[in-house]
């Protein structure tokens, strides 16, 4: 009987993940030296559209397009519930979730309106809204498998076809994940992460606080710091941004959870994150910090609280209307 030949080492969920980062396409520089070359031959101020100069240059070395242009905006909002939330909340954490979402979708949503005003297609990704991720103050909030079947799963919002995305979140519980997972990329204090002003601030602090101590010597890496702190939402958001890359698709970051999804990646590789641009500076707790960590100029800053997609959707706006200028300005 010959020798079976040894096993090979088992493949584990996140490795695909990691080659797909690996392997993300670079800009088009030729089509970033087009725009350069343009506004160099313009007349007059040295600067006639600012600093939406490198917005523009950036939008078109990741659309690949000589004559940058957004004909197809996307809204893309990620929803999922957390467990962490019962550490503080009574309420039932599926059904608030869903009343999160109805809002959104029927409701007052200051985010659908600009939407639909500026002819964006607009979509509420549901991840998983009936299953919520373990507490990780007691578990990891995801299993490998599973953290890495909602990535998979945020990867679809590239099927929309469109030619630039902005990102927002609606989670129940997922400022709470985002912040232990900007502990464990960056360090610091639970209470520089996740202060804030509302009545479950101190809470959410412990709870920070309670997992990171729990598992930050089990943590291998930034993905593993997104599966056990990030519930389905947060890690959709990560396969959206991935998939993104990969379709030369634009991607505009909305708000403390969304931008905690793009460090993630920014700690595997940072040149994985140069195709996103934080739309706003939001209001919402250690925004601000993430972004600096992040080299990351928000477009706006106009104190909006939340991180549910109004503040990328302007950002949008204001690109779209400069690309607009810009074809005029260089074409006419």
């Amino acid at each position: 009987m010959s020798q079976s030949s040894p096993p090979s080492s088992a493949v584990r969920p996140f490795d695909d993940m990691r080659a797909l980062i690996s392997k993300a396409p670079d800009a088009d520089a030729a089509a970033q030296e087009a725009v350069c070359s343009a506004l160099a031959q313009q007349s007059g101020a040295a600067h006639p559209l600012g600093r939406l100069r490198d917005d523009l240059i950036w939008l078109a070395g990741w659309q690949k397009r000589p004559v940058p242009m957004i004909s197809r905006p996307l809204m893309a909002i990620f929803s999922g519930t957390h467990g962490v939330a019962a550490c503080y909340t009574q309420a039932d954490l599926v059904a608030a979730a869903r009343q999160r979402v109805l809002d959104m979708t029927e409701g007052a949503s200051s985010a659908r309106g600009v939407a639909a005003e500026n002819n964006m297609a607009y979509k509420v990704y549901e991840m998983g809204l009936d299953y919520p991720a373990a507490d990780f103050t007691k578990a990891p909030s995801l299993s490998e498998r599973d953290c890495a079947a909602a990535m998979a799963f945020g990867m679809e919002v590239v099927a929309e076809g469109a030619d630039i995305i902005s990102l927002g979140n609606v989670g129940f519980g997922s400022v709470t994940g985002a912040a232990a997972i900007a502990l464990a990329l960056y360090g610091g204090a639970a209470e520089y992460w996740a202060s804030g002003d509302d009545v479950n601030a101190q809470a959410r602090i412990a709870c920070v606080k309670s997992g990171y101590n729990r598992y930050k010597s089990d943590i291998d890496g930034p993905l593993d710091a997104l599966r056990y702190f990030g519930g389905r939402d947060i890690a959709g958001l990560v396969g959206a941004i991935i998939a993104a890359r990969h379709q030369s698709i634009p991607v505009i970051l909305d708000g403390f959870v969304v931008t905690a999804a793009a460090a993630v990646l920014h700690n595997i590789d940072p040149k994985s994150v140069e195709h996103c641009m934080a739309g706003h500076l939001s209001a919402e707790p250690a925004h601000a910090a993430l972004l600096e960590r992040m080299n990351m100029r928000p477009v706006l800053d106009l104190g909006l609280g939340w991180g549910d997609g109004f503040g990328a959707a302007l950002a949008v706006n204001m690109l779209k209307t400069a690309a607009a200028g810009y074809k005029t300005l260089t074409l006419s």
